[in-house]
Parts: C-alpha cells; sequence; structure tokens
C-alpha cells in the first residue's frame, strides 16, 4: 500500500474495534487489521454466546451482540479493515512505520496500536485418555448443542461458571468439577454457581479431576473422575464435557519486534498513553501490562480512548478541545 494511514490498529477484536473508533472520532485515518477472516476477535470465534457482563450500560449482552454493536459504532467514521492478513516484521522509516505481511505487502502508518489480545491461541488439553473423542469441546459457540445433554463442565475459571450458569437451563443434566476449591473467576459468578449447585440445579464437585473418557463409536458416553484428597473414583454419564482449562497462548513473530516483552505480555507506560519501548507504538488490552493492571474488556475500552489520545498527540501535538465524530449519523445531526 503505499498510502500513509495514521493508526495501524493491529487486531480486531472488541478492545481494536474501540481503538479504531477512538482514533477515528478524533479525525485520525485507522486501519484495523487481523489475522482472523472477519472482525470480532475471540468474542465472534470462541464466545460468540457467552455472556458478557463488565461492560458499561450492558446489563449483560453476548459476545456476539457486543461485537455487532461495536460494529454499528465503527459505522460512524471512515476506516478500513485488512483481514486475514497477519504482521511479521515492523519497520521504522523516516517518520512512519512499515509494517510487512506474511505475503510481503506492506501497510504504512505514522502509529501503531497493538490489540492482539492474549495473541495465537490454541485451547490447553488435559492430557487424559479418551480426550479424542468427539462430543469434547474447549470453546462454546452454540447453546443449543447441549439441550437436554449430561454434560460435565471442567475448569475453576470465569468460562467454566459462565458456562454453568448459561446451560443449567439448556442441559439435562450438569456436573461441574474442579481440581481445588479455589476458583480464578469473578466472586460474583462464583457466587451465583455455588448458588445454584446448593438448591440443586447441578452439582458442584471441588477436588475433583478427569482420570479417564470413554466412548462408543467415537463418541463420549462415559467419564471416571477422582478426587485428588480422598482418591475416590466415580463414573458419570455423559454426552459432552466442556474443557475450560485456558488457552496456550503464542505471539509469533511479535516477539522479533523489538518489544519489551516478559511472560508472554508487552510492557508498556501508561503514564503516556501505553505507549511500549518503540516510539510511536501502543499495546492496549489483554497483550499489555503494567503495575495495577486490570484485564477486563470494560479497562480495555479505557486503555483504547486513551491511546486514541496519545496517538493523535504522536502525530499532531497538543490536542485542543474535545474529540469529534467525522462521520455522525443522519439522527445525531
Amino acid at each position: 500500500m503505499s498510502q500513509v494511514f495514521d493508526v495501524a490498529v493491529i487486531g480486531a477484536g472488541p478492545v481494536g474495534m474501540a481503538a479504531t473508533f477512538y482514533c477515528g472520532t478524533r479525525g485520525l485515518k485507522p486501519v484495523m487489521i487481523d489475522v482472523l477472516p472477519s472482525i470480532g476477535g475471540q468474542c465472534s470465534t470462541l464466545y460468540p454466546e457467552k455472556m458478557i457482563y463488565d461492560v458499561a450500560s450492558q446489563p449483560g449482552c453476548t459476545g456476539l451482540d457486543l461485537v455487532e454493536q461495536l460494529s454499528k459504532q465503527l459505522d460512524q467514521i471512515p476506516y478500513e479493515t485488512l483481514l486475514d492478513t497477519s504482521i511479521k516484521e515492523l519497520k521504522r522509516i523516516g517518520d512512519h512505520w512499515d509494517l510487512i505481511t506474511t505475503d510481503n505487502d506492506t501497510v504504512k502508518a505514522k502509529v501503531v496500536i497493538i490489540a492482539v489480545g492474549k495473541g495465537a491461541f490454541e485451547p490447553r488439553k488435559l492430557g487424559v485418555p479418551g480426550e479424542n473423542l468427539d462430543g469434547i469441546f474447549y470453546t462454546v459457540k452454540k447453546l443449543d448443542v447441549f439441550k437436554n445433554k449430561k454434560l460435565l463442565i471442567v475448569g475453576g475459571g470465569d468460562s467454566s461458571m459462565d458456562w454453568c450458569l448459561a446451560l443449567k437451563d439448556v442441559a439435562a443434566k450438569i456436573t461441574q468439577i474442579h481440581r481445588s476449591d479455589k476458583y480464578r473467576a469473578h466472586g460474583g459468578s462464583v457466587n451465583q454457581v455455588k448458588a445454584a449447585a446448593a438448591s440443586g440445579e447441578f452439582k458442584m464437585l471441588p477436588f475433583y479431576e478427569i482420570k479417564e473418557i470413554r466412548g462408543l463409536d467415537g463418541e463420549v458416553r462415559e467419564v471416571t473422575i477422582f478426587s485428588n484428597k480422598t482418591k475416590e473414583e466415580q463414573v458419570l454419564a455423559v454426552d459432552n464435557i466442556i474443557i475450560s482449562a485456558g488457552f496456550l497462548t503464542n505471539l509469533g513473530e511479535l516477539q522479533n519486534w523489538g518489544l519489551n516483552i516478559d511472560h508472554n505480555k508487552i510492557i508498556v507506560d501508561p503514564s503516556n498513553g501505553y505507549q511500549t519501548n518503540l516510539p510511536g507504538v501502543f499495546a492496549i488490552g489483554d497483550i499489555a501490562h503494567f503495575d495495577g493492571k486490570v484485564e477486563l474488556i470494560i479497562t480495555g475500552f479505557g486503555e483504547a480512548a486513551t491511546a486514541a489520545f496519545y496517538a493523535y498527540k504522536s502525530i499532531h501535538g497538543e490536542i485542543k478541545g474535545a474529540a469529534w465524530c467525522a462521520k455522525l449519523p443522519a439522527s445525531a445531526k
């Protein structure tokens, strides 16, 4: 591409979409780049029907609902997208950055905002016998897949708690297990799950793990679980298993861009718009780290707005006045 964009936003998940919008409202010309074939990031590809509760003004919305609303917001500003596009190299050329794609094309931008979430991801597997059988899920795209099914949910994080709550009125029977009684999920979600379990809506078994999964004709039929405290075993008849053990992340080529990276996170300066160690390159959302970081979508939105402010400042100097919308909808005129 011969044109030079004001801002290249790498990552088209919710935080990247928000950054693109905020850049546009400041009159900057952004391009949003993502390796996936569609926008929305993990919300669209992994959790389209998962409920999200940490967005201000939203009592609760699904991942797809959130992406749809962000898309409508983006329609208010001029921007471009480059999907199915992976950036392999970042080079400083004069007063702008060259982003070299894996197809050896070049995207030019004065400022770069990295919003790639946790990077490339793949589900973390348990490594137990029978884990290759059909009927085992690591993500949930459609709730009705589990309608009237006997379901085992594994894990102690937010996804495990969310699926318990979302599927308790869908599945015929749910058993939830976790290897300890310490849950990583939001306290409110854990309390809701414990209350539902106490009322008999499903069974909750702390200190339990999977020993073996067995099937018939290649599909899950039963699973042996065991207590890691007492060694007691139970055999459960199941139709499906949801394993929420997290994801293995890979930053890929991003690790070779000269960024200050620690434990798969880009170190940023929150007092300077979440700028990295590279001038004019910012990182926001789950990929970015600083002392006191809180990993929520809503805090990512705040980081997006701040990074857009500093992107403008990096290009044009101090800002006078508030942000403005370059293309207001007719109803707002």
